[in-house]
C-alpha cells in the first residue's frame, strides 16, 4: 500500500510540473507580425520606394494569436534587415521583451540606406520576430533610387600630416556623383578657419554613374579630383588644426563638408646662420619629351660655409634631376642649383606641382613649390626655315637640269655644223705646176 502511495505521489508531482511548464512550451509561435510600417506608411502587399542615404523608421506590430490561456513567451526580439548590400549588413534589432496573451506590441527599428548602394534595384526587407524556441518571418520589397542631386566627398588627402609654420602643405579632394542628375560648376574650398587661410577651385562637370556607363559619355566621368596648395602662416603657433573641405553644387543650393586634422609646428627661434632661397621662376610650360630648366639661387648670409642639396618630391610624371648634387656656398656668397624637368610622354596635359626641398646638411632650409604646365604636343608643321631649305634644293636641282640641257644642246649643234661644212674628198690627187 505504501509502495502504491509513493507511485501515485510521483505521478502527481510530474503532472503538476508539466502543467507549470506548459505555458512556455509551444509547438508553433503564439504571436505573429500583424503590420509593418516604414516612415508611417503601411508597406504590406506593395513595393516601397526609398532613396540612397535615407533613414528608415520601421514600426513592427506583433500580437498574440494562440488560444492558450495565460500564454507567455519571454526573450522575444524583432530584427529588421535589408538583404543584398555588397559591403556589409544593413540591420537593426530590438532589446528582448516578453509577449503575453491578449496584448499587442509595437516596436520601432531604424535602418540607414547607404549612399553607395546599387540603385534602380529592388531589395528584400526581412522582418523577423523570434524567441529561443520559435520564430516568425515576413519579407517586403524596397525599391532603391538615386537622390535627384547627390554628390559625395569620396576622399580627402592631406600631405604632410605635420607641417612647420610658414611652409606649404598639399591637399587633394575626390568628389563623386551619386545622384540622378549631371552636375556642373562644382565649387570646392579647402580651408583652415582658425588660421584664416583657404583655397578654392572648380570641377567643371560630373556625369551620373548611369551616364558614365553609356557609350555616349565614354570620355566623361562621374568622379574627379582637385588639388590645393595652402601655406601655413609663419606666426602660427604649434597645435592641431581642422582642415575643412566644403563642396557647393546644384547652383549653390546643395552643400556638403568633410574635415581632416593637421599638426602645425611653430617656427624655431632665428638661427645664427641665415640662408636666402630665391627661385628664378616657379612656373613654366613644357610639352611631353621637352626639357625645361628651373634655377634656384642660394645665398649664404652666415659666417660659415654651407653645403646645400635639393630633394625633389612629386615628380613621378617626369624625368627630373638636380645639378650639382651638392653646392658649397661660402659666407656672404651665392650659388645656384639647376633643376632639369622633362615631362614623360604619358603625362596628361595639365598643371603639375612638385616640391624642391633645399637642405643644409640634414636640415630643411626651404620648400620651394614649383609648377609645370604640360601642354599637348603640337602637330608637326614646316617652319619658314624648313620651307626656305626646300626651295633652295628645288632651285639647285633646276639649275643643274638647265646646265645639263645647255650642254646637250651645244653638243648637238656642234655635231650638225660639222656635217654641213664641206671637207676633202677621199682619194683625190693634187698636183703642183710652177709658173714659167
Amino acid at each position: 500500500m505504501k509502495r502504491n502511495s509513493g507511485l501515485i505521489a510521483s505521478v502527481l508531482i510530474f503532472i503538476i510540473a508539466a502543467l507549470l511548464v506548459l505555458p512556455n512550451v509551444h509547438a508553433t509561435p503564439i504571436y505573429d507580425i500583424t503590420n509593418v510600417e516604414v516612415n508611417d506608411i503601411d508597406i504590406t502587399g506593395s513595393t516601397f520606394d526609398v532613396e540612397r542615404d535615407q533613414d528608415l523608421d520601421i514600426e513592427v506590430t506583433i500580437a498574440e494569436i494562440s488560444n492558450i490561456t495565460n500564454a507567455f513567451v519571454d526573450n522575444v526580439r524583432i530584427e529588421a534587415e535589408i538583404i543584398g548590400y555588397e559591403f556589409g549588413p544593413i540591420s537593426d534589432i530590438t532589446p528582448v521583451f516578453s509577449v503575453e496573451a491578449g496584448v499587442t506590441y509595437k516596436k520601432t527599428l531604424r535602418l540607414h540606406i547607404p549612399d553607395d548602394i546599387d540603385s534602380s534595384k529592388v531589395y528584400t526587407l526581412r522582418i523577423r520576430a523570434s524567441d529561443p524556441i520559435e520564430e516568425v518571418e515576413k519579407t517586403y520589397s524596397l525599391n532603391v533610387d538615386e537622390q535627384r542631386h547627390a554628390l559625395n566627398i569620396f576622399d580627402v588627402i592631406i600631405s604632410p600630416s605635420k607641417v612647420q609654420a610658414g611652409k606649404p602643405f598639399f591637399g587633394k579632394v575626390r568628389v563623386e556623383n551619386l545622384g540622378e542628375k549631371e552636375e556642373n560648376d562644382i565649387k570646392v574650398v579647402m580651408s583652415i578657419p582658425q588660421l584664416g587661410i583657404s583655397e578654392s577651385g572648380f570641377i567643371p562637370e560630373l556625369v551620373t554613374q548611369e551616364q558614365e556607363e553609356s557609350e555616349d559619355f565614354f570620355e566623361q566621368q562621374s568622379s574627379d579630383e582637385i588639388e590645393f596648395i595652402l601655406r601655413v602662416p609663419e606666426d602660427a603657433p604649434s597645435g592641431d588644426y581642422t582642415v575643412q573641405v566644403d563642396v557647393t553644387y546644384n547652383r549653390g543650393n546643395s552643400k556638403l563638408s568633410q574635415t581632416r586634422k593637421i599638426a602645425v609646428e611653430a617656427l624655431p627661434q632665428p638661427a645664427a646662420v641665415e640662408t636666402v632661397i630665391n627661385p628664378e621662376s616657379t612656373m613654366k610650360t613644357a610639352t611631353a619629351g621637352s626639357e625645361i630648366v628651373y634655377r634656384i639661387m642660394v645665398a649664404n648670409l652666415g659666417t660659415d660655409k654651407g653645403v646645400y642639396s635639393i630633394q625633389l618630391d612629386g615628380t613621378q610624371w617626369a624625368d627630373a634631376h638636380v645639378e650639382p648634387g651638392f653646392l658649397t656656398v661660402m659666407p656672404d656668397s651665392t650659388g645656384e642649383f639647376t633643376v632639369f624637368v622633362t615631362p614623360l610622354a604619358s603625362a596628361e596635359a595639365r598643371t603639375y606641382n612638385f616640391n624642391a626641398r633645399v637642405m643644409l646638411g640634414t636640415e630643411v632650409v626651404s620648400d620651394v613649390i614649383l609648377q609645370t604646365k604640360v601642354e599637348k604636343m603640337a602637330e608637326p608643321s614646316a617652319s619658314p626655315a624648313t620651307f626656305k631649305t626646300i626651295l633652295a634644293i628645288i632651285f639647285a636641282v633646276l639649275v643643274v637640269v638647265l646646265i645639263v640641257l645647255g650642254i646637250v644642246i651645244a653638243v648637238r649643234k656642234t655635231a650638225e655644223a660639222e656635217e654641213e661644212t664641206p671637207g676633202t674628198a677621199e682619194g683625190q690627187t693634187y698636183y703642183y705646176s710652177p709658173k714659167k
